[in-house]
């Protein structure tokens, strides 16, 4: 029996309520961000208006009864409610980042169902907290438990049995039930250690938007040092930055992350000086353990930082990492450290080619400052993947800035983690890559990046569970991460786990709407190798039209209507051939010959596509499509050229 007090749902106790939020949704939809989704609209009003009546909205029903999908409408294939859903959250918070800052209602739909909330500015409409009614919750409690006595006392009567057993039994029920009550109390005001958390980014209180980079750093510098603590988990950047001005409450916060405790707080820059306000708050029982303030000179940030993690981790009962040299021993030069910060702002924006000049310009200031070695390497392994690379042999050049950087800090997992990608990527050094990879993962266990090249070499060398098993790992450190979800996915695929992967694609493209064309390919490989090849069809034409926008898609169409799956492979071939641009496109021609059985047109495009550098090579050992062609004496020419061999 659960003991407590059940939260009313809207329609009893908050109906008083309901015109105010309509009043509020028509607000939203009269605003520039609304005004022309028309699909965004209906599904927020019909959304709001079952949350009213107490009934969640089911998938289906806005399938059908908003979007006008038909009654043969079915979830597991068709993705036309999440990606709405997607578009429909990202505009609810450019809404109320924008037009709605000072609107007195907050209307949210959090991810995984489609269930809308309503909170006050004052108070959470959707969730009234316990907390407002303890004598409520004393009497409820106490009658719970006075029927339940009562109802044994009645069982034991009915069963006639000696007063002396009866009297045994009583007690020993008393005793069961102060002690039940004993442990509540424990497990509500002591929870335990701190095993995980999340540091939400941190606020820009200086005044000026332009130091807004240097509070992001700020967050992302304090999330690498608790990282680096023993048995503590603690959340990617990617995932915390999902949540940054939202307007959720800690609690759900910490849910979605699946973190016990929160670190928030506020970052201060005024000429040579820093301040940092941080408070560390149990979202298991909503308690504030700890909250200060810190202040340093520009020139000390790093010991600045140094102390706000030890003071965390002392308060979140966690051993620092004797192997971590404490920051106090490591100077850098305050201009360096600017650089750097900003370096690591134009990373996380997807802006290469800026980033690598601000790391360049931090190396060129202090030249013995490792992690501005490692971000160098990283923004220029992100500028050639990217394609935009100014000239050739910058991997060389951003592998000898990552090995600089581990020379510099031999105990940084960022580092050799940054020599590893490099060595994937582009010197197909296997061996090394392994060693570079298994030292990062050891050294710094929260880098969720570590995970990520470790599931991509695993997968390489064909070892496809183990790269789910350490890809899992990868989710749990960035759970709301697009690129962890979508990496998930094809990890699933080369593990032949189809219908898992397609859950993890979905999420993915309900995260990002915008970024859909990069998980659609793997979702139109997982329909094909299940079988479902009209739905392969659409996925894939998706991702050839985001590929190509120019190019005509009405053959291809045509030529799957006419001649089924190998004519809309021929037709695809062609468009490829006329299309390509580089050595993935070459790949995609080559596999094409492969659906068609004719391994000896494949080859050749394979080989150009390794020439060029074509990352698909990589996953030769595990892709399902090549099955029928690891046979071939040429397949094994093909693993030998990318160091694949065994």
């Amino acid at each position: 029996m659960t003991c407590g007090v059940q939260k009313m749902g809207w329609s009893v106790a908050w109906q008083g309520e309901a015109e105010a939020v309509r009043q509020q949704v028509e607000r939203i939809l009269a605003s520039k961000i609304f005004l022309k989704a028309q699909r965004s609209q209906a599904f927020l009003r019909y959304a709001v208006e079952r949350s009213i009546a107490g009934a969640a909205p089911k998938e289906y029903e806005i399938a059908v009864d908003v979007l006008g999908r038909s009654g043969s409408y079915d979830p597991a294939v068709d993705a036309t409610v999440r990606v709405e859903a997607g578009r429909l959250r990202g505009r609810l918070r450019e809404y109320y980042a924008t037009e709605g800052k000072a609107d007195p209602l907050f209307i949210e739909i959090p991810k995984g169902g489609y269930a809308v909330t309503f909170k006050s500015r004052e108070l959470d409409l959707a969730s009234p907290p316990e907390d407002h009614f303890p004598q409520i919750a004393e009497k409820v409690q106490g009658r719970d438990r006075a029927a339940q006595e009562s109802s044994i006392a009645s069982l034991v009567a009915g069963h006639i049995l000696p007063r002396p057993l009866w009297i045994w039994l009583t007690v020993g029920l008393s005793v069961v039930t102060v002690c039940g009550i004993w442990l509540t109390i424990v497990r509500r005001h002591a929870p335990g250690p701190i095993r995980s958390l999340a540091v939400l980014p941190l606020q820009n209180l200086s005044g000026d938007p332009n130091q807004q980079y240097f509070a992001d750093g700020m967050t992302d510098e304090l999330i690498t040092e608790l990282a680096h603590i023993p048995n503590l988990r603690v959340v990617s950047r990617t995932s915390v930055m999902e949540d940054r001005g939202n307007g959720k409450p800690l609690r759900q916060i910490a849910r979605e992350l699946e973190v016990d405790a929160v670190v928030e707080g506020s970052v201060v820059r005024s000429g040579n000086g820093i301040r940092i306000t941080a408070q560390l708050i149990d979202a298991r029982d909503d308690k504030h353990i700890w909250a200060q303030s810190f202040e340093e000179h520009t020139s000390d940030t790093l010991e600045l930082q140094d102390r706000v993690a030890r003071e965390i981790a002392l308060q979140a009962k966690a051993a620092l990492s004797p192997e971590k040299p404490n920051l106090l021993q490591v100077r850098v030069k305050p201009d360096a450290y600017d650089a750097y910060l900003r370096g690591l702002f134009f990373l996380h924006q997807r802006e290469p080619r800026k980033s690598a000049e601000y790391f360049q310009k931090a190396i060129s200031i202090d030249s013995s400052f490792a992690a501005a070695y490692a971000g160098f390497a990283q923004a220029l392994d992100s500028e050639q993947l990217a394609g935009e690379a100014r000239s050739t042999g910058v991997h060389s050049t951003a592998l000898a800035a990552a090995k600089r950087a581990v020379e510099l800090d031999p105990s940084s997992g960022e580092a050799r983690t940054a020599v590893a990608m490099i060595e994937i990527d582009y010197e197909k050094d296997w061996v090394a890559a392994r060693q570079n990879l298994e030292t990062a993962v050891a050294l710094s266990p929260n880098y969720s990046l570590a995970e990520i090249y470790y599931a991509i070499y695993l997968d390489a060398v064909g070892r496809p569970e183990e790269a789910v098993s350490h890809m899992r790992r990868a989710l749990q450190l960035d759970p709301l991460s697009f690129f962890a979800n979508r990496h998930m996915g094809s990890v699933l695929y080369f593990a032949r786990q189809y219908t898992e992967s397609l859950s993890y694609l979905r999420r993915a493209i309900e995260m990002q709407p915008s970024k859909y064309s990069l998980a659609v390919n793997w979702e139109s490989r997982d329909y094909e190798m299940s079988g479902n090849l009209t739905e392969a069809e659409k996925s894939d034409l998706l991702l050839i039209g985001a590929a190509f926008p120019n190019a005509d898609l009405a053959p291809l169409r045509l030529a799957y209507q006419q001649g089924g799956w190998k004519a809309y492979q021929s037709a695809r071939i062609e468009v490829f051939k006329r299309q390509a641009r580089e050595g993935c496109d070459f790949y995609e021609v080559g596999e094409g010959y492969i659906r068609l059985g004719d391994g000896d047109r494949a080859y050749p495009w394979f080989e150009r596509a390794i020439q060029q550098g074509c990352f698909w090579s990589d996953s030769l050992k595990v892709d399902p499509l090549l099955d029928n062609f690891r046979n071939d004496p040429r397949y094994q020419e093909l693993l030998r050229r990318v160091h694949l061999a065994d």
